[in-house]
């Protein structure tokens, strides 16, 4: 269904300057992605080739390095996220094993989200307001964390993907019909899922929302009921066909734990900190909070008005997405600005009706772009210029203290593995799962960390004060004992996101 003609139900009056471009880029979606792309790029390009510059991001490309090397997820090398996180990044060090390559990657699925917000909101609003939405989301993208190859970067596109198809369907499923569109959508829902466990929140809202819809057109319960089971094996498939995977390598205990256990055991933050975190992040969202209340009056009062069901309908969607992912942002056991991201998609789509009713748009686009982009590490350009350089000279300097290469990471930097071109020493490789007082991996974390240490590692790059709250002390203490032993060491000024951070080389160890 091709988006419906809306402009007539907004004010003549909203113009913007080059109304002859503006007309252009109206007209040709493919101008309207390359648009888009290339703000992305724009908003992205200082950080390119930093390895270190997010935290999370450098170990997934970690371990997609890892299983081409022949390790098995969950069992040679561990974490939580789901394996289609871990396979995309596999897939692109194949191409490349650079940070650049992953980061180019990221940029333009990041891109194809804000296209896909973009077409959503289209539906909404005239086309110019649309692709406005659409640059608003990859601007919040930066402004919580997303600025890189964040995991809800790739899951957010493919949840877009699923909204996208879904509401291009609101004819057929008004009638009680679906079709291979929206299977698709719950295929690409799936695919989510299988990045990000905690996205079924997202998926299950949207299974609800198509199931009310062929009530509405006059299923009976059992029909839909029928209808509705493809759409649940459509969603559920790529989990499925992991657990068969690794059932039938004999490891289905290890992916259960990783994937379900150690989600549901890990600690919650103490209830005062998690209180104020909270607050903090409510206090982040303030601005498209704002902006995307003003939509949804403005969205809701046209709606009464403008006599179009499926406004409505696309409406009451994108509504009930965005409670999904904040139920989803409230229930996470701990609060960390990424997992904002999520939220981020439905925001951006509710802005639209901001726009649509301003006769200029500068408040808006300082608000919700001017200002991602001034709070986002990748417009601190000091460190940007800074980080390269500073991340090569300590990496020179551990591969002329360690001929070996038998380093040890315990701190953020643990793409230090693949940099040096060694195997971590354990499976847990991401050294806050050893320290982090609240862990739970499923794994004992000081008999892990114990074996490590007993293999004698020549040097050990550590961050103190290790940035946690509460830590693993026998672990801590662990550590401590060990690099005493050190001849030596070197302090290091290195640069992530968040700024400068010193890490100190600890080399001639254990021999």
């Amino acid at each position: 269904m091709t988006s419906m003609p809306l402009t007539s139900h907004f004010p003549r009056s909203t113009t913007i300057p080059a109304r002859s471009l503006v007309s252009r880029l109206c007209a040709s979606r493919t101008a309207q992605f390359l648009v888009i792309l290339a703000l992305a790029v724009a908003f992205r390009f200082p950080a390119y080739g930093e390895w270190n510059y997010a935290i999370d991001d450098q170990y997934y490309a970690l371990v997609g390095h890892r299983l081409l090397d022949g390790d098995l997820l969950y069992v040679d090398i561990w974490d939580r996220k789901g394996p289609a996180l871990y396979l995309t990044f596999s897939l692109i060090g194949l191409i490349s094993r650079s940070a650049i390559a992953y980061q180019l990657v990221a940029t333009l699925v990041a891109a194809m989200g804000g296209y896909g917000v973009n077409r959503i909101a289209r539906r909404l609003a005239p086309a110019q307001w649309a692709l406005l939405s659409g640059v608003v989301y990859i601007a919040l993208l930066n402004r919580f964390e997303g600025d890189n190859a964040e995991a809800g970067v790739f899951f957010n596109t493919w949840l877009i993907a699923a909204a996208a198809l879904i509401v291009s369907r609101l004819d057929r499923l008004s009638r009680g019909h679906i079709d291979r569109a929206v299977v698709a959508a719950f295929a690409c829902a799936g695919i989510a899922i299988a990045y990000k466990q905690s996205t079924a929140i997202e998926g299950a809202c949207f299974g609800l929302f198509v199931i009310v819809m062929l009530l509405r057109g006059g299923c009976k319960p059992l029909s839909v009921l029928w209808k509705a089971a493809p759409l649940a094996l459509a969603g559920a498939l790529p989990m499925l066909l992991t657990g068969l995977f690794y059932f039938a390598r004999g490891h289905f205990p290890e992916m259960w734990t990783a994937l379900v256990e150690s989600n549901l055991a890990r600690g919650y933050a103490d209830p005062g900190i998690r209180f104020k975190g909270q607050l903090v992040m409510i206090g982040m969202l303030g601005i498209p909070l704002v902006f995307g209340g003003i939509g949804l009056h403005r969205f809701v009062t046209e709606a009464r008005t403008c006599g179009e069901p499926q406004r409505r309908e696309v409406l009451a969607f994108v509504c009930l997405w965005l409670a999904a992912a904040l139920f989803g942002l409230a229930t996470f056991p701990n609060i960390y600005v990424h997992y904002a991201q999520s939220t981020l998609a439905p925001f951006a789509i509710l802005c639209a009706g901001y726009f649509i009713h301003r006769r200029s748009p500068w408040l808006g686009i300082a608000a919700l772009v001017g200002v991602s982009l001034a709070l986002s590490g990748t417009f601190h350009l000091k460190d940007r210029w800074q980080a390269r350089s500073a991340a090569r000279e300590m990496v020179d300097y551990i591969l002329e203290q360690t001929p070996r290469r038998d380093i040890f990471v315990w701190g953020n930097p643990n793409f230090l593995y693949a940099v040096v071109g060694t195997r971590p020493p354990s499976v847990l490789a991401f050294a806050p799962h050893m320290y982090e007082g609240r862990e739970w991996t499923g794994i004992d974390e000081v008999a892990a960390l114990r074996q490590v240490l007993a293999g004698r590692p020549s040097t050990v790059i550590s961050q103190f004060p290790i940035q946690a709250a509460p830590l693993n002390m026998t672990n801590v203490r662990q550590v401590e004992r060990y690099v005493r032993a050190c001849k030596r060491q070197r302090k290091f000024t290195i640069y992530d996101h968040n700024g400068p951070q010193v890490q100190t080389v600890f080399s001639g160890c254990g021999r």
